[in-house]
């Protein structure tokens, strides 16, 4: 699964590298996003590309309720499931990161690792998004994020990772009109040597624990 990430990447690399307009929202760079909280999220829909905040964690249009959010969703199944089916279909977005966290057992404690890019590049999460809305309520717009079964450098720490969209595939991930055959070539484990990882504070865990020293090696 997904359950942390972090963005800490300066406004100009994200604008360049996600080919987007300048930003309509307050930015700071985020050291422990988590679920339930607003985080850039990349989308193309007819006026073209945009960026702009959503809350982590979708919730399907078809609900009475909003409830609570869906933080994953497995990429093997997501075209099927009817939370993700029309979602997968019309609205898939790119959530921008510059690491993952994921927890591996040592003994008695739980340990958080900080994945990131060898080459320390920004990378982008496969995400879906939507829009719930009802009477009398407060619209949310909310997305999730993609997993896929992990690749040689996280499946030490966990059996799944974010669904990770290469640079020359995310055009096509954007676009509404691109056949699911491609789709599912595109969502496919993160190749070998992509990533990085080293241990780091256990302070992760609050989610209200959101600065650079999170990131720093044991």
């Amino acid at each position: 699964m997904c359950g942390r990430y972090t963005l800490a990447a300066e406004p100009d690399a994200l604008l360049e590298t996600f080919e987007v307009p300048e930003l309509t929202f307050d930015y700071r760079p985020r050291y422990n996003i988590a679920p339930g909280q607003e985080a850039p999220v990349v989308a193309q829909d007819r006026r073209g590309r945009r960026i702009g905040l959503l809350t982590w964690g979708l919730v399907p249009a078809w609900r009475d309720e909003p409830g609570s959010g869906i933080v994953n969703a497995r990429a093997e199944s997501v075209a099927d499931k009817p939370s993700f089916r029309d979602a997968f279909t019309r609205r898939r977005c790119l959530v921008p990161a510059d690491g993952f966290y994921e927890w591996r057992r040592e003994g008695e404690a739980k340990v958080p690792y900080w994945f990131r890019p060898a080459e320390g590049s920004l990378i982008a999460f496969a995400g879906l998004w939507e829009h719930w809305a009802r009477a009398g309520s407060q619209p949310h717009h909310t997305f999730t994020i993609l997993t896929t079964p992990a690749n040689d450098e996280v499946r030490p720490i966990h059996d799944r990772m974010p669904a990770l969209i290469a640079p020359e595939a995310r055009d096509a991930w954007l676009d509404a009109a691109t056949k699911p055959k491609v789709l599912e070539a595109v969502l496919r484990p993160a190749e070998p040597g992509l990533l990085t990882a080293q241990a780091v504070s256990p302070r992760v865990n609050r989610t209200a624990e959101d600065d650079p020293s999170l990131i720093e090696p044991l």
